[in-house]
């Protein structure tokens, strides 16, 4: 190695680390209701098609059954790990008469048995067979639709342990408060449609940013009242009455938000009408019964007949509270790659002696510059509408535009200038803080319904 009397060039070398792209949105939970032998409150990962086998409990053996004044008892021949009293669903098979098969709301009578009611009476039992409760069934149905629709995401099994619906609900609040923003999107299950206390466990996450999804099945029965939610976290769809046991509609879509990642060569389509897999259309359904699902934000499966398609499809892609699934996807995805970007913008400013990102007019630039960035991605890959438009102005001017329609079409971000910011909020600057980014943006809708004014005029 040649030696110099005096290095000619000397390099200070600074470094920036970027951001590990943010997974929340790719992110899924179906829950669990006493049917794994996991951990009350844990996740398990689910990664591929057949794995959920490995967690479910076996069936109960039935080691007796009998009939009388309306009310079946059924004994079983292993302890049933919910609580005495507890009503649950349960799906009985293997029986002999066959009256005692099928699927019941069951009462906890005994650390062994269970009581149903049933009007007739079914006869002696002769063949004992076995039970699951419907909770289970609901999620072997949940994970066969997920996997129907794909394999390119995986799930985490959340175990809410052998409780009662309510009590789940509050074993998913506990986990989503002990661990904010570490998953996105939860599956319910059949059944939780008519807890009572589901529309408060709801409203808990109505805030912009919750970012937070629940899919909601629901039934004929039961939609009304899911509806009167509003809920603007939460996405129900209606089991179509023709569905398999194995099949529950609602995971056909939470599976394809899942698995998308949007990017400028794979642009998020819209919600309505997108292809599912491993459902079934809604049938027979009238045309008034299709206005009111639609008129109360309720998703139901069809096909695409219309349009010479077979495959079945989902309508109307919505939330409950109207908002396109599509659009409240994109919302969430702002907000997550803003904070991410940001944050990643400050952190690398600290640390780098050569640039340092201060808190002048500047830094501000810069940092709007980063917001810029994030905006162009959104548009390019579908999130977004429009161009955008970097300007600085006085908060109260900006809102006014905004408020005007003066950024229609656009994806406008405001910074307040260093000098009026300050002079606005004094005591700000001492402490590092700055609130003077504001945005406003339109996200891509699609279409819902086309009106084509058709006259045909007749020579003489």
């Amino acid at each position: 190695m040649a030696n110099y009397w005096n290095k000619i060039v000397q390099l200070n070398v600074s470094e920036t680390i970027a951001a590990t792209p943010s997974t929340l949105q790719g992110t899924a939970a179906i829950l669990s209701v006493g049917s794994t032998l996991q951990n009350t409150g844990s996740l398990t990962l689910i990664a591929g098609a057949g794995q959920l086998a490995n967690y479910l409990l076996p069936a109960t053996i039935i080691s007796n059954a009998s009939w009388s004044s309306g009310l079946v008892t059924i004994t079983t021949s292993t302890p049933i790990t919910f609580a005495i009293g507890t009503t649950i669903p349960i799906v009985i098979s293997g029986m002999t008469p066959d009256a005692y098969n099928g699927t019941f709301t069951a009462t906890v009578a005994g650390a062994n048995s269970l009581t149903y009611s049933l009007v007739s009476n079914p006869g002696t039992a002769t063949t004992f067979g076995s039970l699951i409760t419907g909770y289970q069934q609901s999620l072997i149905a949940a994970d066969a639709t997920w996997w129907a629709n794909g394999s390119a995401a995986a799930y985490y099994l959340f175990e809410a342990g052998a409780v009662t619906r309510a009590a789940a609900l509050t074993e998913i609040q506990s986990y989503i408060a002990a661990n904010p923003h570490t998953v996105y999107a939860w599956v319910l299950l059949l059944g939780f449609d008519s807890e009572s206390t589901l529309p408060a466990f709801l409203s808990q996450y109505e805030a912009l940013n919750a970012l937070v999804t629940f899919y909601v099945p629901c039934t004929t029965s039961t939609y009304a009242s899911i509806a009167a939610t509003n809920a603007r976290e939460a996405m129900a769809t209606i089991q179509s009455p023709g569905a398999a046991a194995t099949e529950m509609d609602v995971a056909a879509y939470a599976q394809f938000l899942t698995a998308f990642r949007p990017s400028p060569t794979n642009r998020l389509p819209p919600s309505q009408y997108t292809y599912t897999y491993g459902t079934t259309a809604y049938s027979p359904i009238t045309n008034a019964m299709m206005d009111t699902l639609v008129a109360d934000n309720i998703n139901f499966i069809s096909t695409g007949a219309e349009g010479g398609i077979s495959n079945t499809i989902l309508i109307k892609g919505a939330m409950l509270d109207g908002t396109p699934a599509n659009v409240k996807y994109a919302i969430d995805w702002v907000q997550i790659q803003l904070d991410l970007a940001l944050s990643n913008a400050v952190i690398n400013g600290s640390n780098n002696t050569l640039n340092p990102l201060y808190y002048n007019q500047e830094g501000i630039n810069s940092l709007q510059a980063v917001a810029r960035t994030v905006a162009i991605q959104a548009i390019s890959s579908g999130l977004a509408l429009g161009t955008v438009n970097l300007v600085q102005l006085d908060p109260t001017v900006f809102a006014n535009n905004v408020a005007n329609g003066l950024y229609a079409g656009q994806f406008v971000i405001n910074a307040v200038p260093f000098n009026l910011y300050v002079a606005q909020n004094p005591s700000n600057y001492a402490q590092g803080i700055y609130g003077g980014f504001q945005a406003s943006f339109v996200p891509q809708y699609g279409f819902t319904q086309i009106v084509f004014n058709l006259n045909a005029t007749q020579f003489a």
